[in-house]
């Protein structure tokens, strides 16, 4: 639980891009500009999610770390970083209803939603179906930024949790 505590400053990154979303429901900026913030926001929020991680890998470091808080960390961490994508998804296509193909837009913000979330999981398993594809260069770098994240997170993080902590241990240490 001490995992939910500390993503505040996550959260409030994906509250950032939901404003965006808003300033172009209500055309209170230029389109173009909506999509530079929201593209800003999102590359913040992918830096902000690697420095959490190592931070609370290195908080860590020097105690006893059992695999229940292990676990509720890779849970939080990789449903986040989900739920801020698809965010990132919903808002671009909002902005931009050519930015992905394949998804039909839709009366209902929740089934919108859902089809952006779904398409953030088989992005973040690297799954990629095909039946939704990024369209546009904004579309394509948010994409990028979340399967690298996905591969940080699985290779980097998960294969060595134990030497990236012994790491730390040892600056600990010194």
């Amino acid at each position: 639980m001490g995992h939910l505590k500390s993503t505040y400053k996550y959260l409030f990154v994906v509250i950032t891009g939901i404003g965006i979303y808003f300033l172009d429901y209500f055309e209170l900026a230029n389109p173009l500009v909506n999509e530079i913030l929201l593209s800003f926001i999102s590359l913040l929020k992918a830096a902000y999610f690697i420095y959490f991680v190592f931070r609370t890998i290195k908080e860590t470091a020097h105690k006893e770390f059992d695999f229940q808080e292990f676990m509720g960390f890779v849970v939080v961490s990789i449903l986040l970083v989900i739920l801020s994508f698809a965010l990132d998804y919903y808002c671009l296509f909002k902005i931009n209803e050519q930015a992905f193909a394949g998804i039909i837009p839709k009366q209902n913000i929740i089934t919108e939603f859902i089809s952006f979330f779904y398409y953030s999981i088989s992005v973040f398993t690297t799954a990629g179906f095909g039946d939704i594809k990024p369209n546009s260069t904004s579309a394509q770098v948010f994409v990028s930024t979340e399967l690298m994240i996905a591969f940080f997170f699985t290779v980097l993080i998960i294969a060595n949790i134990s030497h990236i902590r012994e790491s730390f241990k040892e600056k600990i240490r010194e």
